[in-house]
């Protein structure tokens, strides 16, 4: 997996054994664990939905009610990807809603 930060970024690693080592030290870190995996996974599980059950145009108003600040910071070809579609398709859906607004 490659992630790319579009900010600067402070990035820290914890060895998985240092991570079940503070687990077994400390409960609430066990909870807090737990609670970002569930977090993961609820996103995860959204995603895949919206890639299989939505139109992409769909997710494209979805991703601008919900997040409107991503169109400012990050660039077209990964808003593409994350939307599971083309540049060329994201620029002809962005027209398409652009014309439906001015008329």
């Amino acid at each position: 997996m490659n992630l790319q930060a579009m900010e600067n970024t402070t990035v820290y690693i914890v060895k998985k054994e240092n991570l079940h080592k503070l687990y077994s030290q400390c409960p609430k870190y066990e909870t807090f664990g737990r609670l970002m995996a569930e977090q993961v996974a609820q996103r995860a599980t959204e995603i895949a939905m919206s890639l299989s059950s939505e139109k992409p145009e769909e997710r494209f108003l979805n991703l601008l009610k919900n997040q409107p600040d991503l169109f400012q910071k990050v660039p077209q070809k990964y808003l593409a990807n994350f939307l599971g579609i083309s540049p060329e398709s994201l620029s002809r859906i962005q027209k398409r809603i652009q014309n439906k607004l001015k008329s």
